[in-house]
């Protein structure tokens, strides 16, 4: 299983002023953040990074309770409220960060380069998720390769380290946006399909979850049952070969 988040932050630091790229629909209260991780914690989740997970993969769907968590886009709060919890708790995780400018979008909003550049001291990866976080199943050949090499070039040239995965912006891909993904040198890459188990089929289109605060909704509680999981599996796939197999937007 693979968590995805966005903002971790408590509802008195929210910014009134506020644009659509931001995504603040998708915030969690650091304490429930904290709560989610402990629950998945005592019920016998083992926490990877996301290199850890990718290990793991097989061609069958993953059956065991391994989870990671990752997040889009590279938040400042994420620096702020997040990575404090994650170092306490001792999980690792993989940020997803857009390389270049983000339209209307405030720079003290996002995470600057000395902090990405000292995420490694928390066990936390950076990932790529593009330059300027677009439709990328609109893109010609050469935005693709602008988009995706050039944000992995452009974040490697801040942490001196590799960026090996990627996160569509949206969740949007296509076979195309897949075959560039692959060219620009990607291991793999994450959706935000829920509810599949991942394998080295799905190596390119990661599964990835969205919890409720508390958790303990019925769709968390089946997220959460891997037995459950496999069962609607098939649905999931279904979904991705969809995504596939459908024309490119216009």
């Amino acid at each position: 299983m693979i968590l995805m988040y966005h903002h971790v932050c408590p509802a008195k630091a929210v910014p009134a002023q506020q644009v659509p790229l931001e995504g603040w629909r998708y915030c969690i209260d650091p304490e429930d953040f904290r709560n989610q991780l402990q629950l998945l914690q005592r019920e016998g989740w083992k926490f990877l990074s996301l290199a850890g997970y990718l290990q793991q993969l097989t061609d069958r769907p993953l059956r065991s309770r391994i989870v990671t968590v990752t997040f889009d886009d590279g938040w400042r709060d994420n620096w702020d409220f997040a990575v404090p919890i994650l170092r306490e708790l001792q999980i690792p995780a993989t940020i997803f960060v857009v390389s270049g400018a983000m339209c209307g979008v405030p720079d003290e909003r996002r995470m600057t380069a000395d902090q990405l550049s000292n995420l490694a001291a928390s066990q936390i990866e950076v990932g790529a998720h593009t330059r300027t976080h677009p439709n990328l199943t609109t893109l010609s050949a050469q935005q693709l390769e602008q988009e995706l090499a050039g944000s992995r070039r452009d974040l490697e040239s801040v942490i001196n380290r590799p960026v090996r995965t990627l996160a569509y912006p949206g969740g949007r891909f296509n076979k195309d946006v897949v075959a560039a993904t692959k060219a620009a040198g990607f291991e793999a890459a994450c959706s935000v399909i829920g509810l599949g188990c991942n394998s080295l089929d799905s190596r390119y289109w990661l599964y990835r979850d969205v919890f409720s605060d508390q958790m303990q909704t019925l769709r968390d509680r089946i997220k959460r049952t891997p037995l459950l999981r496999r069962l609607l599996h098939p649905r999931a796939q279904k979904k991705a070969h969809h995504t596939l197999t459908s024309p490119p937007a216009k």
